[in-house]
């Protein structure tokens, strides 16, 4: 069922908008331009409308809002439409409660569509909808546009709405397609048979000259044979002597890698001696740069010294100073004075052998800074040498090595051209070959290729009738499943029935042992005259029952008899009773008063005994029963009726209620044991339906299992064009793997080739380019071993004048080092005086405390003098340790050269001999160059030999197995050579051969045969296409004869239901076949003969065209219908009439309806009102009846959106 609509920018709903559709009808109002066709239109859209013109625009964009001129709004990009399904009788094949379709459209042009928000096809949404009768198209949307169609439209063209609703449109279709297959298979054949005739001639032809090939090729065989087997033997021998040579240059090849190895081990030798003599280098260098750390340190340690001296000399000269003032002062004690006098004259003499010792060390050291300025110059004049020494050597190396690398790429260039030279040939020749195989595989993949496309087009044939057939089988399965549930209650129903029955529920013990006495009771109900119950004496219609029930009441158990036995048996004692009973005898019943004559009382539905039947001998007995019992409508015409006839009359309401004689009302629902006639009635009906019920599966499950076969013939006829289908596909694939293969060597040949040729001349354009290069290695490396021989003696002589300045510098340092001990001991010596004269200035300070001032500024002085002599001390002490490092490093630094000139000469006499070595490796690869030369000449035969044979039999010598020649083959080859001279005078003497007719011979006869096959089973599928038209018509004319007839009962039902009388009918054309014939509409309104449809007013014309609509709808019923402004035409009676048509239809669809007419509304269970509040812009408001004026328009725009 349709649930909901959502429109968010579609048209003029530029706002978000639901309509929710509840059951019943909904009806949508709003002035004209207000947008209210828009849900229709949106409608149409989401269910896969595709033409703009049918949505009232130009292109598909303008379903998109857009903004009026004079509105604030921008114009929306896009715009989406849902409608909602309710899905809980599972009327869509989804397993959800609730679909969502949606339709989204873009302004750039782009849509999509999506089935609970997930995207899918507009394939996909029609196959969700397809057989519910909902469609853009379909009947369940009426607009008025719609029924001026219908109404003017030809038969012609009004029976394909018939067709539609029959489902006869897709056998239509099917016999087009069916007739057109039938006429390509006409042609098909014509052509077939031609070809069929040309085949056959062509094959006759073919033979003859097949005949004369077989005996070309037996003699080609023999010519093969014998000459493979000389080829062979000249390839054993070529081979033998390659062996030989390989074995030679195997042997040059291993000598020259033990000579290489030996190379190698020199070649690492040396590097290790360069590797030692770049450390030694380093450690050098780290030496020269620690002895000049020192050097500086020596000076500041000699300025420091200098310094500090001169300092004391200032300090000594104070103090004296000092001493004389204090001795001017200090009379008293002359003999600390004369002490004091004694040391200042030692001191003076000691620091006066102290500085002349001191200027001795000066002049040495400076003469030691001058010879260590000469040896550092000799150091780097040298270090540059030895360092142009080493590149000079790498560069030698170097070279050498460039040399005799183009030395062997020569020689390899050499073996390439000939080798590339080859494989060109040979690509060339295979290239060939692939041409011509590609050319046969490309006719076998079209022959292929036609036949899989036929059987391709036959499956989705068939496909499509198993389709449509599951379908129906689908729709009759759903139908056999109510029924089956339908007669499972009725039966269920039915056997409570039947077992209260059975029971005898509601009648007394007694009364049920008189009507069924046990078998040990020797009188019967026969014998004792018992006709049965009154309630089994009797029928009545089901709906009438529970008032027959109320009416009799307890009467309906009496016993009826037919004469006094009973009553004797009981009055003797016979028949004994456990409770009461009430019995009546037919015999006894005397004349009856005439009941009162009430039927024309308005109030009066009918007499009670008139509802029921029964035998004419008991009617009297329910005459006086009943005679006195009325129906009525109500309880109140009841009173009425009863105060009019007070105790003469029961009366009986249809709601069940009773009024007896005596006044007294019974109300209420009914006790089950008093309903003994209701239950009898209704279980002759539920026996009734169970039969009619019970036929009615029975035959939808014949017509199941006819579905059923159907279908498995169908798929049985799909398996097997499947199989040929997959049979066919096989041989194609085969077929274009075996293209593809060849094309892709034809691909790769033809690259080879082209590489090939460029690696011809590339190689050549190298072997010229490598042999000047050549050349100028060797001026080059002659050059540089020149060079490297006069770095070497300038070297040498750089060392020899390097250890005679070394030798002249050890000297100084022993000198150096004497000076400074002696310096050192004068320099302890003054410090001891000058310590032993603190010592008495001290004492003297201790006696002549007159004299502080004077003696705190000698101590002062004499202080600042120990301090120097201190700092003199300490940088003296200083000098001593790094003349001694200095010492240390020169020793050092000769250790290391002396090394250096060690490892140089190693290295000189592992040069010398791995050039020795590379001497004979060059002697070995000119022996192995001369040798691997005649055996690529052999090599060159062999391949030559090869080629012969391939190109003329395409005989791979290198696959074949050759065995060592004997003796006896020796003998037999002259023999050989003369049987090959004379094969090949025969083959000069047949002369021309077709040697393809061997090849065309096996194809013109595969083909015949295919061909004959082919014309035989487009023969038998000629037949099968004329079958299935056959079917198509018979089917066709029986579901559009059988459509056509119920909705023929449907609209004459419908048109007097709209009319309120007259007749209508549905008429074929006649003299027509019923496949082509036309549909005419024949009507007679009240009061009116019958006349043409074209003739009635425009209000009959619609309602004709609506009622003719729903009778469609009614026989293929849709989850919804949707009415656009189709009462327009109508007065108000006609659209009352309108009105209760719909309301037939409301349990199993709901309406929607867009009109103006406020006799519509009234019907309407839930209103809409569409409104332009702004312009240009719906929107969906509340609204009241009241509120809608005569033209739809609504009064008061300012509601809030929802539904009344």
């Amino acid at each position: 069922m349709l649930k909901a609509l959502e429109l968010t920018g579609f048209k003029s709903f530029a706002d978000k908008t639901r309509f929710e559709f509840p059951e019943g009808i909904t009806v949508v109002v709003g002035p004209n331009g207000s947008g209210k066709s828009n849900v229709v239109d949106a409608v149409k859209w989401v269910l896969g409308t595709t033409s703009a013109k049918s949505l009232r625009g130009k292109e598909m964009s303008d379903v998109i809002f857009k903004s009026p001129n004079q509105s604030n709004r921008r114009d929306i990009n896009s715009a989406e439409a849902t409608i909602i399904f309710d899905n809980t009788t599972r009327i869509l094949p989804l397993e959800q409660d609730e679909v969502r379709v949606t339709r989204r459209v873009y302004r750039s042009g782009e849509g999509e569509y999506l089935i609970n928000d997930e995207p899918c096809r507009l394939k996909d949404i029609k196959n969700l909808i397809r057989g519910t009768g909902v469609g853009a198209d379909a009947y369940s949307i009426i607009e008025q546009g719609k029924v001026a169609r219908m109404l003017e439209s030809s038969s012609k063209d009004r029976r394909q709405l018939f067709e539609e609703a029959a489902g006869i449109s897709r056998f239509k279709a099917k016999k087009i397609e069916t007739l057109r297959r039938l006429d390509r298979v006409d042609q098909n054949l014509l052509r077939l048979s031609d070809i069929v005739d040309e085949v056959e001639g062509r094959l006759r032809a073919v033979r003859n000259q097949a005949t004369k090939a077989r005996r070309y090729k037996e003699y080609s065989d023999r010519l093969q044979e014998l000459r493979t087997q000389i080829g062979r033997t000249q390839w054993r021998q070529l081979g033998e002597n390659i062996d030989i040579f390989n074995k030679q240059i195997a042997e040059a090849e291993t000598q020259a890698d033990e000579l290489n190895l030996q190379l190698n081990q020199s070649s690492q030798a040396i590097a290790e001696f360069d590797g030692q003599l770049e450390r030694l280098t380093g450690d050098l260098q780290s030496q020269d740069e620690l002895s000049a750390a020192v050097r500086e340190k020596l000076a500041e340690f000699i300025t420091t010294q200098t310094v500090q001296t001169q300092r004391l000399e200032e300090l000594a000269s104070e103090i004296s100073r000092h001493r004389i003032q204090l001795a001017v002062n200090q009379s008293g004690v002359g003999g600390i004075e004369n002490r004091l006098a004694n040391t200042n004259a030692d001191l003076a003499e000691f620091r006066k052998t102290l500085m002349d010792a001191q200027l001795e060390l000066s002049e040495v050291e400076i003469q030691q800074q001058e010879l260590e300025s000469h040896i550092i110059q000799i150091q780097s004049d040298t270090e540059k040498q030895r360092q142009e020494r080493v590149t000079a050597t790498k560069e030698v190396s170097e070279t050498q090595a460039g040399y005799d690398r183009l030395t062997a790429l020569a020689e390899e260039l050499e073996i390439q051209f000939a080798s590339t030279e080859a494989q060109l040939t040979s690509s060339q020749s295979t290239l060939e070959a692939l041409e011509q195989t590609a050319s046969r595989h490309q006719g076998a993949e079209a022959e292929i290729t036609a036949a899989l496309s036929a059987a391709e087009q036959e499956v989705k044939t068939v496909t499509r009738e198993i389709t449509e057939s599951r379908r129906v089988h689908s729709r009759r399965q759903q139908n056999l499943q109510a029924l089956i549930e339908r007669l499972t209650a009725v039966r269920e129903r039915r056997n409570v029935l039947q077992e209260l029955e059975t029971r005898n529920a509601g009648i007394s013990e007694t009364v049920r042992h008189l009507l069924n006495p046990p078998d040990t009771d020797e009188h019967d109900t026969s014998s004792l005259g018992v006709v049965g119950l009154v309630a089994d004496l009797l029928e009545v219609d089901f709906a009438s029952a529970s008032l027959i029930d109320l009416a009799l009441g307890n009467r309906a158990q009496m016993i009826v008899t037919e004469n006094e036995a009973l009553l004797e048996s009981c009055r003797t004692g016979r028949t004994s009773l456990d409770s009461q009973i009430t019995m009546i005898n037919l015999n006894c019943l005397g004349p009856h008063p005439s009941p009162l004559t009430l039927e024309n009382d308005p109030n009066v539905v009918c007499r009670a005994d008139e509802l029921l039947q029964c035998a004419d001998r008991l009617r009297p007995l329910f005459t006086m029963l009943l005679g006195d019992s009325w129906i009525t409508q109500d309880l109140t015409s009841a009173q009425q009726l009863w105060q009019r006839h007070r105790g003469q009359i029961q009366i009986i309401t249809k709601a069940g209620e009773r009024l007896d004689h005596q006044g007294t009302v019974t109300m209420g629902p009914p006790d089950s044991s008093s309903e003994l006639i209701s239950r009898r009635s209704e279980l002759r009906n539920l026996n009734q339906d169970i039969f009619v019920l019970e036929a009615q599966v029975q035959d939808n499950r014949d017509e199941q299992q006819r579905l059923q076969q159907n279908i498995l013939d169908q798929e049985e006829q799909v398996e097997q064009l499947r199989s040929v289908i997959q049979v066919k596909q096989t041989q194609l694939n085969e077929q274009q793997v075996e293209m593809r293969s060849c094309e892709e060597r034809m691909k790769h040949e033809s690259s080879r080739i082209a590489k090939l040729d460029s690696e011809l001349r590339n190689t050549r354009g190298r072997q010229l380019s490598t042999t000047a290069e050549l050349k100028t290695q060797q001026q080059e490396l002659s050059s540089l071993t020149q060079y490297l021989t006069e770095i070497t003696s300038s070297l040498n002589r750089f060392n020899k004048a390097f250890h005679e300045l070394e030798r002249q510098a050890h000297s100084l340092n022993k000198q150096a080092v004497q000076l400074r001990v002696t310096t050192g001991t004068n320099e302890q010596r003054v410090q001891a005086l000058e310590s032993q004269l603190l010592q008495y200035s001290q004492d003297h300070e201790e006696k002549q405390t007159v004299v502080d001032d004077q003696a705190r500024l000698l101590g002062q002085a004499e202080q600042r003098h120990l301090d120097a002599t201190m700092e003199i001390l300490s940088a003296t002490s200083q000098l001593a340790e790094l003349y001694l490092t200095k010492a240390r490093y020169r020793d050092t630094t000769v250790a290391i050269r002396q090394r250096q000139d060690e490892v140089s000469t190693e290295r000189k006499h592992e040069l010398r001999a791995g050039e020795k070595i590379r001497k004979e490796i060059d002697s070995l690869v000119t022996k192995k160059h001369e040798i691997e030369l005649s055996s690529s000449d052999l090599k060159s035969q062999r391949v030559t030999l090869e080629a012969r044979l391939r190109e003329d039999y395409g005989i791979e010598l290198s696959s074949l197995q050759v065995n060592k020649e004997t003796e006896a083959e020796t003998q037999q080859r002259e023999e050989v050579e003369r049987e090959i001279e004379s094969l090949r005078r025969k083959l000069n003497n047949i002369g021309a051969v077709n040697m393809e007719a061997l090849g065309e011979l096996n194809d013109l006869e595969e083909r015949f045969t295919s061909l004959s096959s082919k014309f035989q089973d487009l023969t038998l599928a000629k037949q099968s296409l004329e079958k299935i038209i056959e079917r198509v018509d018979a089917d066709s004319r029986r579901l559009f004869l059988e459509t056509l007839e119920t909705i023929r009962q449907n609209f004459q039902q419908l048109y007097r239901k709209a009319f309120g009388g007259g007749q209508a009918d549905i008429i074929l054309e006649e003299g027509v076949d019923i496949l082509d014939a036309g549909v005419e509409i024949i009507t007679s309104p009240p009061g009116k003969p019958a006349i043409n449809i074209s003739l009635l007013s425009g209000g009959e014309k619609a309602l004709t065209a609506v009622s003719l609509l729903l009778a469609i709808f009614q026989f293929r019923p849709s989850p919804f219908c949707i009415l656009d402004e189709v009462d327009a035409p109508f007065d108000e009676a006609n659209i009352g009439r309108f009105i209760n048509v719909l309301k037939d239809f409301l349990d199993f669809t709901r309406f929607i309806i867009v009109t103006h007419s406020k006799k519509t509304m009234t019907a309407a269970d839930t209103l809409y009102g569409v409104t332009m509040q702004e312009s240009g812009v719906s929107k969906q408001v509340s609204v009241r009846f009241e509120d809608v004026g005569d033209q739809g328009q609504i009064e008061d725009d300012s509601k809030m959106p929802d539904a009344a």
